[in-house]
């Protein structure tokens, strides 16, 4: 099996996965949302000033999921209706929108990280712990490569010189 594959083997399981446990809770992509947005809510935490705490801005989950506002905005205003985040104009400039999860997403965001953990057991016992620890490093380190890649921008064109 190639790892391409391979690779697609197991998005196909966590996505069964996930398919299955939908009944109990949220869809993938309402948590991937949800996700992003408890993530984001930690940086903002460690960034922000005192004059403004309430959390990240619409621009910033667009940006992390790459997607557009518009697509974001549609999406929040279904969490926010499901209770799950809210949103709050900021203090600073009213056209900016700030949003963070409620007691209820941070319980769906839980509930669907043990969802990982269980699928992930699954998946990791199959293969052992020695290759699931050098999965787990090569895994971060292809991350954080992807980061650092999205973060310098699209290759420079090659000269015509």
């Amino acid at each position: 099996m190639s790892k391409a594959d391979w690779l697609e083997q197991v998005h196909r399981f966590l996505t069964l996965e996930w398919a299955n446990a939908a009944s109990e809770g949220r869809t993938f992509n309402e948590f991937a949302y949800l996700r992003t947005i408890g993530l984001l809510e930690s940086d903002v935490q460690r960034a922000e000033t005192e004059t403004e705490r309430f959390g990240p801005r619409l621009s910033d989950l667009a940006d992390a999921m790459a997607v557009r506002r518009a697509s974001a905005s549609t999406m929040l205003t279904k969490l926010e209706k499901e209770g799950l985040v809210e949103r709050k104009h900021s203090r600073l400039d009213a056209r900016t929108q700030h949003i963070r999860l409620t007691d209820e997403g941070k319980v769906a965001v839980r509930d669907g990280l043990k969802l990982y953990e269980r699928s992930a057991s699954q998946l990791l016992a199959a293969i052992g712990d020695h290759q699931a620890d050098i999965l787990a490093l090569s895994a971060g380190r292809a991350a954080k490569r992807a980061r650092e890649a999205r973060r310098a921008g699209p290759p420079a064109a090659p000269s015509q010189g």
